[in-house]
């Protein structure tokens, strides 16, 4: 797991730490190992995503889950530590990490199974400072055999963090549903995808809005979603993917 709240030239996010917490509770509730980090700069994620890569053997069943701030760039989508300057597209793409590179690895380790989860997307970090970088949304984005990817809103969505004034629920809508379906016994993964997005869909038109979080698939065998352990890493902050 990986919580950056503290960005430090972008703005900061409230409730990363929460949906971070609830989503851990609920995969070591069902046995899942988790490996888990918290505000990392540029250096610590490329380390700690190194360090997960040496983790992953061929043949393992893989989670892995990024929220937090995160543009896109032209068709690809790039996650951001919490040094991340953007003062241009081409110092983001070195600053920051590309989704593709990870699920690349992950392909070239031989992981049977590998299932990415996205949770995004709020406001473009980098419009208050004038930097045309990126705009609202997430670039769409193709599985490659034995994955699994899912982002928590549609192309061009907004992910809604709360169901109108009166929400007290301290998790964003995609994260709580995904805690609620995910330790529900003897469910198929993507069964548990399909019905969280069914969920979101309709928790989001409740206060007039529109959220359908979008679903790559390419897995080959069916897999149950508590019926072994996983190697997992979370990479958990409050998303924008732009």
């Amino acid at each position: 797991m990986i919580g950056n709240d503290n960005y430090r030239y972008v703005p900061k996010l409230l409730n990363a730490a929460f949906d971070a917490q609830a989503i851990t509770g609920s995969l070591k509730s069902v046995g899942y190992q988790v490996f888990a980090y918290f505000n990392l700069d540029e250096k610590g994620f490329k380390q700690a995503l190194r360090d997960f890569r040496l983790q992953v053997e061929g043949g393992d069943e893989v989670v892995f889950f990024f929220a937090g701030h995160g543009v896109q760039i032209g068709a690809a989508n790039y996650l951001l530590p919490i040094d991340v300057r953007g003062g241009s597209e081409d110092q983001v793409k070195d600053e920051a990490i590309q989704l593709q590179r990870i699920l690349d690895d992950l392909q070239e380790k031989r992981a049977k199974f590998s299932l990415a989860i996205v949770d995004a997307c709020r406001d473009n970090p980098f419009k208050g400072a004038g930097r045309a970088i990126g705009g609202r949304g997430l670039a769409p984005t193709t599985a490659a055999t034995g994955q699994m990817i899912m982002f928590s809103a549609g192309n061009g969505q907004q992910a809604l963090d709360k169901l109108g004034e009166q929400d007290r629920e301290r998790n964003g809508l995609f994260t709580r549903v995904l805690v609620r379906e995910m330790t529900k016994p003897g469910v198929t993964v993507d069964r548990v995808l399909r019905n969280v997005r069914n969920e979101v869909v309709s928790l989001a038109k409740s206060v007039g809005h529109e959220q359908t979080p979008a679903l790559y698939d390419q897995a080959v065998e069916i897999f149950i979603s508590n019926s072994k352990v996983f190697r997992l890493v979370i990479l958990k902050t409050m998303v924008c993917l732009l």
